[in-house]
């Protein structure tokens, strides 16, 4: 599992749900950025609480 996070450990201990943010789902796909020619994010209003 990647360790790298964006937040330090200090901030995602202030957060009530920080898995939201740390950016390690199950079934990520991980990929180098150098060895990608393209990147695409789609984003939609969806939280894990809701289901």
């Amino acid at each position: 599992m990647n360790t790298n996070l964006a937040l330090s450990d200090e901030i995602l201990m202030q957060i009530k749900k920080p898995e939201r943010y740390i950016g390690n789902e199950v079934n990520a796909v991980m990929k180098d950025p150098r060895t990608t020619k393209i990147r695409f994010a789609m984003c939609f209003p969806d939280v894990y609480d809701i289901g």
